[in-house]
């Protein structure tokens, strides 16, 4: 089956590109941060809280890498 964009769909968002890219540059910073924590933690023998960290820095690179424009509902099966 063939599929079609309608333009009525698609959706604009109030904000810049700039914007994004700051809260992009943002989580990166915070993961970054996470990292550095985390590397303290393990030096100390604290393997546990380090973990943690990591994980917590692993969340900011997914959400900074899901930052931007989502497609969602555009494509739709053609009557």
């Amino acid at each position: 089956m063939l599929t079609q964009i309608r333009s009525s769909d698609v959706r604009e968002t109030s904000r810049g590109n700039g914007s994004i890219d700051q809260e992009r540059d943002q989580l990166k910073q915070q993961a970054q941060g996470f990292y550095e924590a985390a590397k303290m933690k393990a030096e100390a023998g604290e393997v546990s809280e380090a973990g943690l960290l990591i994980l917590k820095g692993l969340n900011c690179e997914r959400r900074a890498k899901a930052k931007g424009p989502q497609v969602l509902g555009l494509i739709r099966k053609r009557d």
